[in-house]
């Protein structure tokens, strides 16, 4: 029998190539005045707000561009993003970029609305009231953050990864254009897609996985296993990107509602002690991680085998879940993903314990599969130590 499950709800998904070109269309419509442009540095010199810009001048709506946003917002950088913002005299956001950028608007959008300083927020449910009008414009292909409802700061005074989680955090609208893929150095495209694959096993697994989720994140699977390769080889090209820029927002739409896993609780120790990209670190620790949830998940991963290693793959074959989590292993290496931390940012022991017990806090940790504890932890860094 299906048990009873809930959906939040998420904002209004414009997807397809060349749909940045209607992003002052849309922001003209939702009545914003003046938005703020917000991406990047790195963005904005290379030229991809080109066909959003263009659109802009287009539907004559002025807008102020700040392209500062850090990578990993800080809590630091938030009130600058926010001091911008109201100097200028701007109603409404849009955010164009990966995560970091997506997230700062959220966390600065939390402050305009709410005021206060950012660690207020951090949590479930504390901003009482929505940010100002905000399109999120994806230009990697693995958070998802234009359709979730989380903003993820660093802290630097107490040194940890913080969440800010409410339904009060959701853009009015995401634009998912692939063509903005184009661009993306290989090591970003791959630790991108890695991070997507991610988020749709992790919430498959979580749970508050249902049938609604579970969906989306097969699907979400399926194309990442189908175009991964074809993608890192070439982010131009439309098919592949096409493919793992829905896959990427599909997982992001299902983690939302399901939370994630361990997976998360681990990287995000690491990245603060050693640094790296967040969907890099996420891939070398994915099928390890995987392998320890085995004996909870043994029929998804079954199911996932055809998605992500040979098609012809028998979900009912006694080897099938085995097999799901090699092939996780195999596209890792086929897109250059290190194998072990020491062959990405380096390793150390001496700051094992502390980073085990960071991960055992995790929020992650209650939905994933299997519970684990600082020690589960600690076996597992070791594992991918190298």
């Amino acid at each position: 029998m299906i048990q009873p499950f809930q959906i939040t709800r998420g904002p209004r998904v414009r997807y397809g190539r060349g749909e940045a070109a209607f992003v002052g269309e849309e922001a003209k419509a939702l009545g914003m005045k003046r938005p703020m442009l917000l991406t990047d540095p790195d963005l904005s010199a290379a030229g991809v707000l080109e066909p959003i810009i263009e659109g802009m001048k287009k539907a004559g709506v002025d807008f102020a561009l700040y392209d500062k946003a850090e990578p990993n917002p800080s809590d630091e950088s938030i009130p600058l993003t926010r001091a911008f913002y109201e100097s200028h005299g701007c109603l409404g956001i849009i955010a164009v970029g990966g995560g970091s950028a997506i997230d700062t608007a959220k966390a600065m959008g939390t402050l305009l609305s709410n005021g206060g300083k950012i660690s207020d927020y951090y949590g479930v449910n504390k901003p009482p009231k929505r940010v100002p009008l905000f399109i999120a414009v994806p230009t990697t292909a693995g958070t998802g953050s234009e359709v979730t409802r989380a903003s993820i700061i660093t802290d630097t005074e107490q040194k940890v990864k913080a969440g800010i989680h409410s339904e009060m955090l959701y853009a009015d609208l995401a634009v998912v254009d692939p063509a903005l893929l184009a661009r993306l150095p290989r090591p970003v495209a791959a630790g991108a897609l890695m991070d997507a694959l991610t988020h749709a096993i992790e919430s498959a697994g979580s749970k508050y996985s249902g049938p609604w989720t579970e969906a989306m994140c097969m699907r979400a699977i399926g194309l990442i296993g189908q175009h991964a390769r074809r993608f890192v080889a070439d982010p131009a090209d439309p098919e592949a990107s096409g493919a793992v820029s829905l896959a990427s927002t599909l997982a992001g739409a299902s983690f939302t509602n399901t939370g994630l896993g361990i997976v998360h609780a681990l990287t995000h120790p690491y990245f603060m002690t050693f640094g790296g990209h967040h969907g890099t670190i996420n891939a070398i620790l994915l099928a390890p991680v995987m392998r320890f949830n085995l004996p909870a998940m043994r029929e998804k991963y079954a199911q996932m085998a055809p998605l992500l290693a040979d098609p012809s793959t028998d979900p009912r074959d006694p080897g099938a879940a085995e097999a799901a989590i090699e092939g996780v292993r195999a596209l890792g290496r086929d897109v250059g993903i290190a194998p072990s931390f020491r062959a990405y940012c380096g390793w150390s022991d001496e700051p094992l314990d502390m980073m085990a017990r960071e991960a055992a806090k995790s929020a992650t940790v209650q939905t994933n599969p299997v519970f684990a504890g600082p020690a589960e932890m600690k076996r597992l860094y070791l594992e991918c130590a190298g």
